[in-house]
């Protein structure tokens, strides 16, 4: 055992004779051991809540606490409730008294009076056990840090691609608008009524489709990067217009105003005073950014 770090273990019971014997126990074995001790139940309690040891052996019979009770509240806080237990008594030995035990939450059972073989052999496997699972759980902590990591890679580059494919739909929409300002200048310099009415219903449908168009796309590509982010923001705050939520979804990408506007087919100054009022919506201070602000959700 000389190769394991130094563990602290709690030893609770109402006789000091009986903390005294185990703790020269383990000291004689020369084990990296640290020994805390408390004559009482709820002192052990706070001691376990304070000093979080690795390993707790406690007595059954113990006056205003018991050791079942004992370990009852370590399970009930989330603190202590990974603490090992085990149970030592020299009258509640038979098997009914073991499973009471085990059901309770302690991982093992000692009878009194205390075999030196069998404490040091009880303990050292428990804390064995306890060192395989701190390994377990840092291979868990270390996996699921890769996996944040690839996760966050992922979302980058589909952040990319989503931009890719909305600067193309700009460039697209810049398409759609010289056409239809072609068309207006046809429709200036026509004098025919008739023709006049046509040009400027196609270019109005032009314009609709266009911006309809371009949000769909862009909404279907933006939820399968950000699938939570219309929930949660509109869970945030339910008296967003639609328009305002468009805006929003653009902002978290960074876009520019005049991007936005091309997107949104509004004009920059409706785009500045719809950031004015989100910001307002939103109640955020003068000093917070309103796209760092929405890149939380």
């Amino acid at each position: 055992m000389s190769h394991l770090e130094k563990y602290t273990i709690l030893v609770v019971d109402d006789e000091p004779i009986f903390i005294e014997t185990i703790a020269n126990i383990i000291e004689k074995a020369g084990e990296p051991y640290s020994i805390l001790h408390a004559v009482v139940g709820e002192t052990a309690f706070q001691i376990a809540m304070s000093r979080l040891p690795d390993l707790i052996i406690t007595d059954w019979e113990m006056p205003n606490m018991t050791g079942l009770e004992l370990i009852t509240k370590l399970k009930e806080s989330p603190a202590t409730k990974h603490i090992p237990v085990i149970m030592c008594t020299g009258m509640m030995i038979s098997s009914e008294n073991l499973m009471i035990a085990l059901e309770t939450g302690a991982v093992d059972y000692i009878r009194k009076p205390i075999d030196e073989i069998e404490l040091l052999a009880r303990v050292r496997s428990m804390l064995v056990l306890i060192e395989s699972f701190k390994k377990i759980n840092q291979q868990k902590e270390e996996l699921l840090e890769q996996k944040n990591i690839l996760l966050e890679s992922s979302i980058a580059i589909k952040d990319k691609e989503l931009t890719t494919k909305t600067l193309n739909s700009i460039h697209h929409h810049e398409m759609i608008t010289s056409i239809s300002e072609d068309l207006k200048k046809v429709y200036e310099l026509s004098n025919d009524e008739n023709i006049e009415k046509h040009i400027r219903n196609v270019i109005n449908k032009m314009n609709i489709s266009s911006s309809e168009t371009k949000w769909e796309e862009f909404r279907t590509y933006f939820e399968k990067v950000h699938s939570s982010f219309f929930k949660n923001l509109q869970n945030y705050c339910i008296n967003l217009t639609q328009n305002e939520i468009r805006i929003c979804a653009l902002l978290k990408l960074n876009f520019s105003t005049k991007n936005i506007s091309y997107l949104t087919n509004q004009s920059p100054r409706s785009i500045d005073v719809a950031r004015y009022r989100l910001r307002k919506k939103l109640n955020l201070k003068q000093e917070e950014n309103l796209v760092g602000f929405l890149g939380r959700f």
